[in-house]
């Protein structure tokens, strides 16, 4: 292989080894724009065990709070041209939950077991093929912890995966 191509070639190599760029925090909504919070939890083989629907306003608030609270700017996205090459799936996630506006989606999140991920919008491309557009960050044992307790269901909420 001449001298150019090998270049090349570690060239791209160190280009995709640097997979992520910072990003942006959240994009977070007002807590009165959200009307609703629809809510996963899943298990390690990603499938759902039970969704639902906050509804309840004083939950809603205090989950965007908590989000409000915990949006450093720490997040990471990949880079396009690793996304490009590689596009590695996210690693298994506990909890999804989705800010829902009248007519949108304002934000989709995902629960880790030690990092947070979340989008505005779930898919984005590059050159025809689909983007992880997650942002992640680090999430603290603590931090984890008081989220996964505003998001559990609680006694009344409604399973919306049973028969009825």
């Amino acid at each position: 292989m001449n001298m150019h191509k090998r270049s090349a070639l570690v060239l791209v190599a160190v280009l995709v080894a640097s997979c992520t760029r910072a990003s942006k925090p959240f994009i977070l909504p007002k807590a009165e724009e959200v009307d609703s919070i629809f809510v996963s939890k899943h298990d390690a083989k990603g499938l759902t065990v039970w969704t639902y629907d906050i509804k309840d306003r004083k939950r809603i608030d205090a989950i965007v709070e908590h989000l409000q609270k915990h949006n450093p700017d720490e997040y990471r996205i990949e880079t396009d041209l690793y996304a490009y090459w590689v596009n590695k799936p996210l690693t298994q996630y506990e909890y999804s939950f989705a800010l829902m506006k009248p007519t949108s989606m304002a934000l989709a999140v995902l629960v880790g077991p030690d990092w947070l991920g979340g989008a505005h919008d779930g898919v984005e491309y590059f050159n025809g093929k689909r983007l992880n557009v997650y942002r992640r960050r680090p999430l603290g044992a603590e931090e984890r912890k008081e989220l996964v307790r505003l998001l559990e269901m609680r006694p009344g909420d409604r399973n919306m995966l049973d028969q009825d």
